[in-house]
């Protein structure tokens, strides 16, 4: 009731119409509970199938089916990406960028723009060294869909559902954002008028719809279907009846690979996500944003528990 209360403030005070909340452990998931609206005008009630865009939440599906493919002998992250894709145009005076580099935002690459180039002159044009920095990049995240889709055979969404979806029981999320299913998801809200500050009770109206079909952001799902994934991560990457990758490849994708001061002071960033310390336990965590849905994801990996909203 506590929590209810302050989320319920939270909504009023966000001028939010709704939300989803989950809780689990490595043992089950625990709470699922909705608040507000998925259709403001229309007054009707989040219902357990809605499904949300989870944004950037998505990389971890994504590294972790790459980790999959590693497990298998089928990716070695130690690689140039350019063997495994030689249509992808670098420019760059440094040592060859390799999917660990991709996986870790390391690259020293534009971190948005077309992964195709119009102009077969052009060429994604290293800033620095690989490994140096980190900078977030949906542009690489996309490339690491496509790497995915090359080794494993399947385009993204059918390999996500199969890899990651269907072995967690998450058969009401989609791996991919398209119109075929845009009566699935939650309504979603944007300001009535763009062209000035928002006030925070200001009036809304519903978002154009946007296609999602990358890596870097491209699986919607429902509360409850969420929970099994934060289950998952809680139980160090096993799943009922096995695991869902080995336990080297969830060391590997929880380890802290990069500095990523992007993500707050002393975090750090491992495979498709952050990772921090909290009360002096390992904390994976990542946001997603898309144009009205926003999403957050904490899972404590020492006690085995957390939470997605």
């Amino acid at each position: 009731p506590v929590l209810d209360r302050f989320v319920e403030q939270y909504l009023r005070d966000m001028n939010a119409p709704g939300m989803t909340l989950v809780l689990a452990d490595r043992d089950a998931v625990q709470r699922v509970a909705h608040y507000g609206f998925s259709d403001r005008e229309a007054r009707r009630a989040i219902g357990e199938q809605d499904l949300f865009q989870i944004g950037s939440i998505s990389k971890s599906f994504v590294a972790l089916a790459l980790l999959q493919l590693r497990d298998e002998g089928r990716l070695d992250l130690g690689r140039p990406v350019t063997d495994y894709l030689p249509w992808l145009r670098i420019d760059s005076r440094y040592a060859p960028i390799t999917v660990h580099h991709l996986l870790t935002h390391s690259t020293g690459l534009p971190g948005a723009g077309d992964i195709f180039q119009w102009d077969p002159e052009l060429a994604h044009l290293a800033a620095y060294a690989p490994g140096e920095h980190f900078h977030y990049n949906n542009a690489m995240y996309d490339t690491l869909g496509i790497l995915a889709w090359t080794l494993d055979g399947r385009e993204l969404p059918e390999l996500l559902r199969e890899r990651i979806l269907g072995p967690l029981g998450m058969h009401a999320s989609e791996p991919v954002i398209t119109l075929d299913i845009r009566d699935r998801f939650a309504k979603n809200y944007v300001p009535f008028v763009s062209d000035r500050p928002f006030p925070r009770d200001g009036r809304l109206a519903e978002a154009p719809f946007v296609f999602a079909t990358g890596g870097a952001g491209c699986v919607a799902a429902t509360a409850a279907d969420m929970g099994k994934y934060v289950r998952m991560i809680a139980s160090g990457g096993k799943r009922d009846g096995g695991r869902l990758v080995s336990e080297d490849g969830f060391g590997l994708f929880s380890s802290p690979q990069i500095a990523a001061e992007d993500f707050g002071p002393g975090a750090h960033y491992g495979y498709g996500i952050a990772v921090d310390t909290l009360d002096g336990n390992r904390l994976l965590r990542h946001t997603g944003g898309m144009v009205s849905f926003m999403s957050a994801l904490m899972v404590d990996i020492d006690d085995g528990v957390g939470g997605f909203a």
